[in-house]
């Protein structure tokens, strides 16, 4: 371990994952619920989750490659975190749908400008035997700020309808955008004072030919995406599962708990999963994560009984955090060093292409299914079944992944 502290290099993790969660898990829906009619709900979720999509990336990868070659992270970091909050306000004033899709792709292009350096940090800065305890320490603080953000938007985010006027729901909205923005500028201060970062870039290895872990980084790019897009379905889509599947009134309040159970189960997978990556498989770890998280996802797909809705939130909880908390160090271990920022944001590909892609794909299908079927629920029962067929194929990408002996203690996976 170098002399930064695992707290200060994970602590952007936190506020990063409070912003998420906050906007994907109601903020979103509030917005489309306030100006789509309900047979238009998925093609709304699609415009505004693929808005910024390709811009997005290449600015995740554009400032990575950068930090790359001057050696730096903590200036794309700051600078991408306040564009953002700008643009978080921008979203939560809009006066149109308009406004909201161009204000949504501000945000996802200036976070992601921040995303590509800081995510190198740790790979930068924490020595190879270690990354297993890094990555559980990073799965708690993202877990941890995911909750956070769901309990914000459970206090600050209305439920559109008759008797929420519109500066109730943009006031809500706003003071949501001002609680983001708070833990992102603390978390910025906790990383800045914290991590000291040198202006010498550490030398490059060649990735032309030398780099014998690269047909592995692919193929766990390819799983990485798989899963992501299996779980980035369901945080966009679960409230209005609820409220056509389920024909739960108070929707948006019962996403929010549900997540919020999923979580507090996630917590429970995660430490055990990133102590123990340092010891067993990290394959294994993650091939148990997404047994569960498929099993979980089929159950939602099918049910038909409220009763069984906490259970099998608990299952994909658990799924979730010990898988959250392995598969972040299984990439650092098939980094060549000196490449970080570049080659992680192109790992993180694998997370952020799905979270555009995941609304676009899942939102055209939701309203495709539900006028097929004449019934507003079918659709968002063939994402979660789409999200357990998400995961499999992830299990399967991971079988082509070559774990380094490295990583695990006693040998190979």
């Amino acid at each position: 371990m170098k002399k930064d502290s695992l707290f200060a290099l994970s602590a952007f993790w936190f506020a990063w994952e409070l912003h998420w969660a906050a906007l994907l898990g109601a903020a979103m829906q509030g917005q489309i619920a306030r100006f789509a009619p309900a047979d238009l709900i998925g093609t709304a979720t699609a415009v505004l989750g693929g808005s910024g999509a390709v811009f997005s990336i290449l600015a995740q990868y554009g400032s990575g490659r950068i930090s790359d070659r001057l050696g730096r992270r903590i200036p794309f970091v700051i600078a991408g975190t306040l564009l953002d909050i700008i643009a978080l306000f921008g979203f939560a004033r809009s006066p149109s749908f308009l406004v909201v899709v161009l204000t949504f792709a501000g945000v996802q292009i200036s976070l992601n400008i921040a995303c590509g350096p800081y995510q190198a940090l740790m790979p930068d800065r924490v020595d190879m035997e270690a990354r297993g305890r890094a990555s559980a320490v990073m799965g708690l603080l993202r877990l941890a700020g995911t909750a956070a953000g769901l309990f914000a938007a459970g206090l600050f985010v209305h439920q559109p309808g008759p008797h929420v006027s519109a500066a109730t729901f943009e006031h809500g909205l706003t003071l949501l955008a001002a609680v983001i923005a708070a833990f992102l500028i603390a978390a910025l201060v906790i990383t800045v004072v914290g991590v000291q970062e040198s202006a010498s870039p550490p030398r490059a290895a060649s990735v032309a030919g030398d780099w014998p872990e690269r047909p592995s980084f692919i193929w766990l790019i390819i799983s990485r995406s798989a899963v992501n897009l299996g779980l980035y379905s369901i945080l966009p889509f679960l409230a209005f599962y609820l409220r056509f599947a389920q024909h739960v009134t108070q929707y948006l309040h019962a996403s929010i708990t549900l997540l919020l159970v999923m979580i507090g189960c996630a917590l429970v997978g995660t430490v055990p999963a990133g102590v123990g990556a340092d010891r067993i498989s990290k394959k294994r770890i993650i091939y148990i994560a997404l047994l569960l998280l498929a099993a979980g996802a089929a159950g939602m797909s099918v049910t038909s009984s409220a009763s069984w809705l906490l259970p099998l939130a608990m299952v994909l909880g658990v799924g979730w955090g010990a898988y959250y908390s392995v598969d972040w160090a299984l990439a650092c271990m098939l980094l060549p060093r000196g490449r970080a920022g570049a080659l992680m944001a192109i790992w993180n590909i694998g997370a952020s292409a799905p979270q555009i892609a995941a609304p676009i794909v899942s939102g055209l299908l939701v309203d495709h299914v539900n006028a097929s079927m004449h019934d507003l629920g079918a659709g968002y029962r063939v994402v979660f079944a789409l999200v357990a067929a998400c995961m499999l194929a992830g299990a399967a990408g991971l079988r082509f992944v070559h774990e380094p002996r490295a990583g695990v203690a006693g040998g190979s996976a």
